[in-house]
C-alpha cells in the first residue's frame, strides 16, 4: 500500500468515480455518455469496486486495463484480506462471488488489490486534488501523505473506514484539507454529491436500493463538473 501522484494532464480530462460496488455496466454507460477517450482522458476511483452490485468479478479487468488508479476501499480491503488468508468463507455475504474464481485468478486479484494506493494526488492547473476512500488522516495533505508513509494499522483504518469517533469525523469533515484544491472521497452514501469546505463526497449509493446511483466528477476544470447516473446493470 502506498500513495501515488499523477502529473498534470495537458491533453484531456480527469474524472473520479464514486464507489462502484460491482456496477460496471452502469460505469461503462457513464463513460460513453461523457464521451470518455482513454487516449486523452484519465479515470480514477475512490475505492469499493466490489460487493453489493452484480458484476464484482469484472473489477480486476477494470483495474488492469481501464482505471489509471483506484484507492483502496474497505470492501476492497476485506477481499484482499481473504485472498491473503485463502481459507474459510468470504468475509461478507456479498463476497461469495470470490468462490467462483480459480487459484490463478486469486493470485492476480491479490496482486492487483495490493497495488491499490491509499491516497492519490492529481495535479491540475487549478491546484492538486487528493483522493482517498473515507478520510484524510490529517487536515494538511502534506502531513496526511507523511503519515501514510508509515501505513500503520490505525492510520490505514482512518483512511479506509473513517474515524472511529463520530464526533471526530464530524469535526474533520467540516474543515478544509490544507494544501489541496479539493479532497474527493466516498464511503458514506449520500443522495446527491456533497461538498463541504473543499471535501467532495461522491458516493451516491451504487448497489443500495433506496439510492442506487453512480457519480463521476471532472476535477481538472476551473469548476468541478459532476454527472450522476441511475444504476442499470441489465445488459
Amino acid at each position: 500500500m502506498h500513495t501515488s501522484t499523477f502529473v498534470l494532464n495537458e491533453v484531456g480530462r480527469d474524472f473520479v468515480v464514486g464507489d462502484v460496488h460491482g456496477c460496471f455496466r452502469t460505469l461503462e454507460r457513464a463513460l460513453s455518455a461523457i464521451t470518455f477517450d482513454p487516449s486523452l482522458d484519465r479515470l480514477f476511483g475512490v475505492g469499493d469496486l466490489v460487493n453489493r452490485g452484480p458484476h464484482s468479478e469484472e473489477a480486476l479487468g477494470w483495474l488492469e486495463q481501464r482505471f489509471d488508479a483506484v484507492v483502496l476501499g474497505n470492501h476492497d480491503r476485506s477481499v484482499l484480506s481473504w485472498l491473503k488468508a485463502k481459507r474459510g468463507t468470504p468475509p461478507l455475504a456479498e463476497s461469495v462471488w470470490l468462490l467462483g474464481l480459480s487459484s490463478r485468478q486469486h493470485r492476480r486479484w491479490r496482486a492487483a488489490f495490493e497495488s491499490m494506493p491509499l491516497a492519490i494526488t492529481i495535479e491540475t492547473a487549478y491546484g492538486p486534488v487528493g483522493v482517498v476512500h473515507a478520510e484524510a488522516p490529517h487536515r494538511s495533505w502534506v502531513e496526511s501523505l507523511r503519515l501514510l508513509e508509515t501505513a500503520s494499522p490505525s492510520i490505514v483504518d482512518d483512511v479506509v473506514l473513517g474515524f472511529a469517533s463520530p464526533e471526530a469525523s464530524r469535526r474533520h469533515r467540516s474543515c478544509a484539507v490544507a494544501g489541496l484544491r479539493a479532497l474527493v472521497l466516498g464511503h458514506q452514501p449520500v443522495e446527491h454529491v456533497e461538498c463541504v469546505a473543499n471535501r467532495w463526497n461522491i458516493d451516491t449509493g451504487a448497489g443500495i436500493p433506496h439510492l442506487n446511483r453512480l457519480s463521476l466528477v471532472e476535477v481538472n476544470t476551473s469548476e468541478f463538473r459532476t454527472k450522476t447516473f441511475d444504476i442499470d446493470e441489465s445488459s
